[in-house]
């Protein structure tokens, strides 16, 4: 049997609705709070960048407000943490691989057993700062758009 035409309606003018709203969310033309609760949501998710979009989404056709301002300092917050932890990470390695030459660790780090440790550990620190360069540059994105 046929579903009534009525049913497929319905249903059909559900999902052109849908379309179109995430169509609206996405080029920015839905109201600011909507993009604020959503980066602020992304935060929570630990998920930067989709909070990055999510702010410019509320800047970008709107001036900013009290709200968009709390955003910014909160995502701005977050940036500023993860390069602490980073560079906390950083400073402990550096004394793993260079420590003072009067020390036991300074000349178990000369024997082969310890370099391939030694080679992972550089490769993380590497890493590391890799990481902060690109926090530090969606920082500086965030402040231009401020």
């Amino acid at each position: 049997m046929i579903p009534s035409l009525g049913l497929l309606t319905s249903i059909l003018t559900g999902l052109v609705t849908k379309l179109g709203i995430n169509q609206l969310e996405k080029h920015g033309y839905m109201p600011q709070s909507t993009y604020v609760t959503k980066a602020l949501k992304a935060l929570e998710k630990d998920d930067l960048d989709e909070a990055i979009r999510n702010y410019r989404l509320a800047v970008a056709k709107k001036r900013s407000t009290h709200h968009t301002e709390l955003a910014h300092e909160i995502i701005s917050q977050a940036i500023a943490l993860r390069i602490a932890k980073l560079q906390a990470r950083i400073d402990q390695l550096a004394e793993t691989l260079h420590p003072p030459v009067l020390s036991l660790r300074y000349w178990r780090n000369l024997l082969p057993r310890h370099r391939s440790t030694l080679e992972v550990l550089r490769e993380e620190a590497v890493g590391c700062q890799e990481a902060i360069a690109v926090l530090a540059h969606l920082q500086n994105q965030l402040e231009l758009d401020n």
